[in-house]
């Protein structure tokens, strides 16, 4: 995406909001999913991050080669695109709507044996586990991973304040730019990924001044375009 937004004119002000880290829990709950990986129909992954450590972990206790059997669901093009990389194979399920609930909605009517293992970050929004207990799914829903948030350096704050427009490509990347900016307001026009970033955005009083008409690096770019243009 800096190298689309450099192609633009445009100078890309890179600045980490969250950092991916282990569970609190040490990842024992993952553990005890993925050794009764067989029990489950489904697997649903709501991010890239998800993927790589869910696959990460299922290294570390040799049953990588058990996802082989299991439907994989991923909620947008991007977890699609790590879910290939890592299993070589593609998702059997990426819905129109790329969001909690667009995921849950684009699921089959389960059967009676029928569960979903959702390995998800600890901050996880509730929309796709709740959506398909809702429907009757059996879930089982484990944290893989949690999002803190990395110190910047004052001089890098400064860039992210001066910048004209601020771009946001999930829920945790907007609490933590947040985070590291504390009272500085928000100057620049933001721009989101998808609904749900925008509606973390709403959360935290921030107007959004374009959400991308798709979830990938060239519907930012037109979003970022279309916000300039306004």
């Amino acid at each position: 995406m800096a190298e689309l937004l450099r192609e633009h004119g445009a100078h890309p002000v890179i600045a980490p909001a969250i950092a991916v880290v282990p569970p609190l829990d040490g990842g024992q709950p993952l553990d005890d999913a993925l050794l009764r990986l067989e029990q489950f129909s489904w697997v649903a992954f709501t991010s890239p991050n998800a993927v790589a450590a869910t696959l990460a972990r299922a290294d570390r206790r040799g049953v990588h080669r058990r996802f082989a059997r299991i439907r994989v669901a991923a909620v947008g093009p991007a977890t699609a695109a790590r879910v290939e990389a890592e299993l070589d194979r593609p998702a059997n399920l990426v819905p129109d709507r790329n969001d909690g609930a667009g995921l849950a909605a684009a699921f089959p009517d389960p059967r009676p044996d029928d569960a979903c293992f959702v390995p998800h970050s600890a901050q996880a929004r509730p929309e796709l586990v709740d959506g398909l207990r809702a429907r009757g799914w059996t879930v089982d829903a484990v944290s893989a991973y949690r999002t803190v948030t990395p110190t910047l350096s004052d001089h890098l704050i400064a860039d992210m304040a001066a910048a004209d427009a601020v771009i946001f490509a999930s829920p945790s990347a907007v609490h933590g730019h947040l985070t590291q900016i504390g009272d500085r307001p928000v100057s620049g026009k933001v721009i989101c990924i998808g609904r749900t970033t925008a509606a973390a955005c709403a959360e935290a009083d921030l107007p959004v001044a374009a959400v991308a008409s798709r979830p990938s690096d060239d519907g930012l770019i037109e979003a970022v375009i279309a916000a300039g243009n306004g």
